[in-house]
């Protein structure tokens, strides 16, 4: 009976949905259309003055934005065979190599880069993800983390690829990853989403119940919609041998859906949690 009971509860936690997170990045960028105007008037630019080095250098950086990595790099090259021996060529460079997976010459550029100014964050930063594809995780470790004590425009996708380099590092250190994690929090505001969700992560594959449930309930309390979050805390603690505050929970979750608006109730997400509920507390109870 236990045996049918948790492949069942296995069952119930894979079929529930996710709570979907819409991040809205605003990205400055051209339309390709835009950007193959520009080039040809760069390239008009560029027959009047053949020996400018510079002016193959935005080409070929309007080259990388229409993802043109051929004629970006060939440019590159002719800008910098004409003397363009400036870190901004340089880390293009770089940044070309690895788009297009070459991590080893990415290295070499980056490396050349961080001579003329090794304590340029930007430049810090590409030189860590590139050591990370390169497997050399220590490296990638030490490297961001100069990124995340010198950055001074820190974003949550920031603190995220650092805490993924610390557990690439050493796939158990739940601890720093945590830390880093609460750190981006202090600089980011406590309610940065994507980290409060990360840090549930790191707390449950960790195996800190305690925590993990003062997490649940940070969600709970946080958000106006909390049948999802009543409904997982309760997968959550029966996992853990807590069946009194799972069938709470699951109440709860119930309670939350009445008190919706007719126009919610009607959703399929919340006719299909309703049934997930009631199959739980009857597995729970029987």
């Amino acid at each position: 009976m236990g045996g049918h009971k948790n492949k069942y509860l296995q069952s119930v936690v894979k079929s529930v949905l996710p709570i979907i997170i819409c991040l809205l990045l605003s990205i400055p960028a051209f339309s390709h259309g835009d950007l193959s105007v520009r080039i040809e008037k760069k390239t008009a630019e560029i027959l009047k003055h053949p020996t400018n080095p510079e002016l193959y250098f935005e080409r070929g950086m309007l080259y990388q934005q229409h993802v043109e990595y051929t004629k970006a790099y060939n440019d590159y090259l002719k800008s910098e065979s004409l003397g363009n021996t400036n870190k901004a060529l340089k880390y293009r460079m770089a940044e070309l190599h690895y788009l297009t997976e070459d991590y080893n010459e990415a290295l070499k550029a980056i490396t050349s880069c961080l001579e003329i100014d090794k304590t340029d964050v930007k430049s810090k930063k590409l030189e860590a993800q590139i050591y990370y594809q390169l497997k050399s995780y220590n490296k990638a470790l030490t490297a961001y983390g100069y990124v995340m004590t010198n950055m001074t425009d820190i974003r949550p996708e920031d603190v995220l690829e650092y805490s993924d380099i610390i557990l690439a590092d050493n796939n158990k250190n739940y601890n720093d990853a945590l830390v880093a994690i609460e750190s981006g929090l202090e600089k980011l505001g406590p309610n940065t989403l994507s980290l409060q969700l990360k840090k549930l992560d790191y707390l449950i594959a960790s195996h800190q119940s305690e925590k993990v449930i003062k997490q649940y309930d940070y969600f709970i309390l946080q958000y106006k919609r909390k049948e999802f979050w009543y409904y997982k805390k309760a997968l959550y603690l029966i996992q853990n041998n807590k069946p009194e505050a799972a069938n709470i929970s699951l109440k709860l979750a119930t309670i939350s859906i009445e008190q919706l608006d007719a126009k919610y109730k009607s959703m399929n997400s919340i006719i299909e949690l309703k049934q997930q509920i009631k199959d739980t507390e009857n597995s729970l109870n029987n």
